[in-house]
């Protein structure tokens, strides 16, 4: 029986920054869906119910924290880690995404794709330990911890949401 890759949403305007974190994710073994609205993106978040979301706050037709209320508000989607990566570094816009739900806020440019990988690994491990599943997806990240050669990174984490 085939393994499920891990899906990742990635709901960001810029074709640049999607095609960097689509190539890195996919070098890892996740199958990236991609949104560049916020419109497709829910579109996207509802119908395929990805194991992760990756949100930018800007988005041309509307504000990443539309978004993130929708994903928390329906029950469908209110369980998905959602990573915000974006611009906006005012604490304001953090306290706002942080008390709608997002799980971790990462201002561009800050964290590299690798970080942003570890965060994805820990969320997603959060995530399985809250709503354990039978057919367990696999990423490249598993294959790495057989190796022995993972990384501690508990001193790189800021925040991750329960």
């Amino acid at each position: 029986m085939p393994v499920r890759k891990i899906a990742i949403l990635l709901i960001e305007d810029s074709l640049t920054v999607r095609t960097l974190y689509k190539r890195t994710f996919e070098m890892k073994g996740f199958h990236v869906l991609e949104a560049g609205t916020g419109a497709e993106g829910w579109k996207l978040a509802h119908q395929r119910v990805p194991d992760i979301v990756i949100l930018d706050m800007m988005l041309p037709d509307c504000h990443g924290l539309s978004i993130l209320k929708k994903i928390r508000g329906d029950e469908l989607t209110q369980h998905i880690p959602v990573l915000v990566l974006t611009s906006l570094k005012d604490i304001y816009d953090v306290q706002r995404a942080i008390n709608l739900g997002a799980n971790y806020y990462s201002v561009k440019g800050k964290d590299s794709p690798e970080k942003l990988l570890q965060m994805i690994y820990k969320l997603l491990k959060k995530n399985q330990t809250a709503n354990p599943q039978e057919d367990e997806p696999e990423t490249q990240e598993a294959e790495d911890e057989e190796g022995g050669s993972t990384e501690n990174d508990e001193d790189e984490i800021e925040f991750i949401r329960d």
